[in-house]
């Protein structure tokens, strides 16, 4: 296995045999035959996740 990234947005990408990998600490993981679909992958869920988050704090109810 060949590391390519060692921190690419939180994931660590790296080729196994004709595989690209995207492995998170959290336990998820991307896999695509060509290097450019695992970083888009990674980039449509980091883009994804950070609008989930910031959507969140914008729904809070208030304290009366």
């Amino acid at each position: 296995m060949r590391t390519i990234y060692e921190n690419y947005r939180g994931f660590k990408i790296s080729k196994q045999d004709s595989t690209y990998n995207a492995i998170q600490a959290d336990g998820i993981v991307f896999s695509r035959w060509q290097l450019s679909q695992v970083l888009d992958t990674v980039d449509n869920y980091v883009e994804v996740s950070e609008n989930i988050l910031s959507e969140g704090a914008d729904t809070e109810f208030p304290l009366n």
